[in-house]
């Protein structure tokens, strides 16, 4: 679970929490953490709950109907490339730190290396794609604890206590961006298989909260240092901290990271394409990586408003239609015959407020 929700959101975590005041930020991650915990949750008692091997868009399809599970596939598809996009921008920023770029277009080559390199991964299917992730996860992980205890010693009181108002807004899609990872539930359904079920809900529990705990202090290591000085990809504004050698590892790490992400994601789309469309192998590919690198070559190429858009708005429709599933999981005949977990109606209905109002606000602030 870890492995599968942890990607390149939690770079934008300390520059949102910088812009919007280390405590607002800190709130909101841990308000929507616990909301997406209980959503969690929820989709696993409907992965539970429900006879068959689904994924997804196949359960939103057998409660909500077809209609409702093409809405869930455009939000996953543009989730996707959302992601990708993002991935794109700020894994051009990693290389362009590591080999020192001065010109403005410096990042943008790298950016565009990455989406050929990734197309090539994608094209070969899962099997090249993750052959390193585990690998990287773990080096991800690292780094993460590393930067934590490296910036102790920087860390500067005024950082914590200034706030923005005005931007309180601000960290809320990112924080979905980097908490939501939806699709995981019924990987590990499959993975305990029918004599561990049980064990579902207690991992879904423990990995939320090591992944909220690790998010909570890589934030404020690296807002406290930096302050209102704090960059989108996090790392390049801690050199003049923790020196060059700490630019060149976190930069490695971090564009090895970015690259093995991408490839899964665009792994997934492929795959979704070719098994629930029928689409040839060649075309599903060309769908998949030509979007991401026609919205950048368009100039969609902010990376903090990219993840916010996609986090509040895509990953908000997935969590309205995962809320009414359990809905309507709750008051099916499975639930007459088996105990399910009962959380009560207004929590479902209090998610779906939560998620619509941050769809329809962050679609009025991009388009504002």
């Amino acid at each position: 679970m870890i492995g599968g929700i942890i990607g390149a959101g939690v770079f934008g975590l300390p520059y949102a929490f910088s812009k919007s005041g280390v405590a607002i930020g800190l709130l909101e991650l841990l308000v929507i953490g616990a909301f997406l915990l209980v959503l969690q949750l929820m989709f696993a008692e409907v992965a539970i709950q429900t006879p068959g091997k689904h994924r997804l868009t196949g359960y939103i399809d057998h409660y909500l109907g077809r209609a409702w599970k093409w809405v869930g596939i455009v939000a996953m598809s543009f989730g996707i490339w959302g992601a990708m996009l993002a991935y794109m921008v700020i894994g051009g920023d990693f290389l362009s730190t590591l080999f020192s770029s001065t010109n403005g277009g410096g990042s943008v080559v790298f950016s565009f290396l990455i989406a050929i390199l990734t197309g090539f991964m994608i094209y070969g299917g899962l099997r090249r794609a993750s052959r390193v992730e585990t690998v990287v996860v773990c080096a991800l992980l690292f780094l993460f604890v590393f930067i934590i205890f490296a910036c102790l010693p920087h860390l500067r009181f005024e950082n914590f206590i200034s706030l923005d108002a005005t931007k309180a807004f601000l960290p809320y899609g990112v924080v979905l961006f980097a908490l939501t990872g939806l699709g995981i539930v019924p990987e590990m359904k499959d993975v305990l298989g029918v004599k561990h079920k049980h064990l579902l809900a207690p991992s879904i529990v423990l990995g939320m909260s090591l992944i909220i705990i690790l998010y909570v202090f890589f934030s404020l290591s690296i807002a406290g240092v930096t302050g209102a000085q704090t960059t989108q990809t996090a790392f390049d504004g801690l050199i003049p901290y923790l020196g060059n050698g700490f630019g060149a590892i976190t930069s490695i790490l971090g564009a090895l990271t970015i690259i093995s992400i991408y490839s899964i994601l665009g792994v997934e789309l492929m795959n979704t394409f070719k098994f629930d469309f029928r689409i040839s192998h060649l075309v599903a590919w060309l769908m998949v990586v030509l979007v991401p690198v026609a919205l950048f070559a368009f100039g969609v190429r902010e990376f903090i408003g990219i993840i916010g858009f996609v986090g509040a708005v895509f990953n908000g429709v997935l969590g309205i239609l995962v809320a009414l599933c359990y809905f309507k999981m709750r008051r099916s005949p499975v639930c007459v015959t088996s105990h399910c977990i009962n959380f009560p109606a207004p929590l479902t209905w209090v998610l779906v407020a939560i998620f619509g109002v941050g769809i329809i606000a962050e679609i009025i602030v991009t388009i504002m």
